[in-house]
């Protein structure tokens, strides 16, 4: 049985797949498995995806109907068969020792989950900046888990899935995050490595860059709902106060960076779910100190801006006009 499963969505990403593949092909770690789900691509990226499968006896090559980048990573999961379990993007690609630097962090430390850094690069491969890092501290330093929340560039212990059965919910994006939160929230042991070795390319065709205004995606409503009652039921294992300001953090999000420019109707939607989901399960969500401008958290001041602003916003009721001027 291999140690770690990768597992790669891959959806018209014929420009970049075979790089990504590659990638993980060659790790300095051999000890793997590649699960490729083609989630019904139509340009190249299949014919890519044999050729490659044919060279390499780790490929589980995986071809399903166009289902979305969720059901594509859940048919990974349920497939998986390593101790560990990790994520890349068809279109992204990962360092020679990426998996190595994981595997031996999470063997050191006794991690359940690991999470390291990225590097930004452009089409080229030409590096646009990195995030690196700090230390994680249980129930003192737990910013990193937040900051950096998508699957990618973190490392499970595979069986954490199945004891909690988490899977990703189909029909909306932004489904890394309220995975990363409930992952960060019950998890015991979460350690952070010094690596950048995730290679998160920028290009004009990636959901990322075409979020705004909601006009081809939903947002990750019931996804972020399910979570935080599937952590109510679980139990916290981390700090309450940072586990808050996650989903602040997921709210804010939502709010200042991915919606603005959709229509009235779409923002008030938004509105009515944030101020719903405060006030049902975080009541006293205004008092998080860690929420604070002046807080020790290491954590962007954009980002503290953006969360402290949805506060205000939420308790004063001036949400909704904000979001009117915000709508196209």
């Amino acid at each position: 049985m291999p140690e770690v499963s990768v597992i790669i969505p891959v959806y018209n990403n014929e420009k970049f797949v075979e790089r990504c593949i590659r990638s993980v092909m060659e790790q300095s770690f051999e000890d793997l498995e590649i699960l490729v789900i083609n989630d019904g691509s139509t340009d190249g990226s299949g014919d890519i995806l044999e050729e490659l499968a044919a060279q390499d006896s780790r490929i589980r090559y995986m071809k399903q109907e166009n289902k979305g980048v969720a059901e594509a990573r859940n048919r990974g999961i349920d497939h998986a068969r390593g101790v560990y379990l990790t994520f890349v993007d068809g279109d992204d690609y990962i360092g020679r020792d990426y998996i190595r630097n994981f595997y031996d962090a999470a063997r050191e430390k006794q991690a359940e989950m690991l999470i390291c850094g990225l590097s930004y690069v452009d089409m080229d491969g030409r590096l646009l900046r990195r995030t690196v890092p700090g230390e994680y501290r249980k129930l003192d330093k737990e910013e990193w888990a937040l900051r950096i929340s998508a699957v990618w560039s973190h490392f499970y212990q595979r069986s954490l899935w199945e004891k909690y059965n988490v899977r990703f919910c189909p029909g909306e994006r932004g489904e890394d995050m309220p995975v990363s939160l409930f992952f960060s929230t019950v998890c015991d042991k979460i350690a952070t490595i010094p690596e950048t070795g995730y290679f998160y390319v920028q290009h004009a065709s990636s959901a990322v860059h075409n979020f705004r205004g909601l006009k081809n995606y939903s947002l990750p409503y019931r996804a972020l709902e399910n979570m935080i009652q599937k952590i109510q039921k679980t139990g916290i294992a981390n700090s309450p106060e940072f586990y808050e300001l996650f989903v602040l953090r997921i709210l804010a999000t939502c709010f200042f960076e991915l919606a603005p420019g959709a229509t009235p109707e779409k923002m008030k939607e938004l509105c009515d779910y944030i101020v719903r989901i405060l006030k049902s399960y975080f009541p006293g969500f205004y008092k998080n100190k860690k929420a604070r401008l002046t807080s020790g958290a290491d954590i962007p001041f954009i980002q503290k801006a953006a969360v402290k602003t949805l506060i205000f916003l939420v308790r004063t009721r001036l949400i909704y006009p904000v979001s009117r001027l915000m709508s196209r």
